[in-house]
């Protein structure tokens, strides 16, 4: 069976980024009350009114899935509105908080876990499986 446009379509979106999309769009039009398609002024005060309640990631999460509805059916997008976007650098330089990083990974671990998975590289390699490359040096 041939696959068609729509196929790959449907299945372009990973079913977390549909879910959250939708969760956005919802929010925006049924708690906020806004309506779609919307402008650019509009967008900016959705913003300006979640500045302190959501972290920027998430406003920017919900600025995806605007701006996907948007292209989807046929509308300019308000994300990329000038407004929008000094908007969202104002939030960024007044409430962004750094980001928690991880610490890094030690070299000595990392030796740790690689001596102690040798034995399952020699194994598999034995067994000829595709799953664990082996190199020359490891054999």
């Amino acid at each position: 069976m041939a696959a068609t446009v729509e196929d790959y379509v449907l299945t372009a979106d990973r079913e977390n980024t549909v879910r959250s999309y939708a969760s956005a769009l919802k929010h925006f039009e049924e708690v906020w009350k806004g309506l779609l398609p919307t402008t650019g002024k509009n967008v900016a005060r959705y913003l300006v009114e979640h500045a302190t309640i959501y972290k920027l990631s998430t406003m920017r999460l919900h600025l995806a899935a605007l701006s996907r509805w948007h292209a989807d059916n046929g509308f300019p997008d308000p994300t990329r509105a000038q407004i929008v976007l000094k908007v969202l650098r104002g939030i960024k330089s007044k409430h962004a908080r750094p980001q928690r990083r991880a610490r890094p990974l030690q070299l000595e671990v990392l030796e740790s876990v690689s001596n102690a998975l040798r034995p399952c590289w020699n194994w598999c390699a034995k067994l000829q499986c595709a799953a664990w490359p082996v190199r020359q040096s490891d054999q």
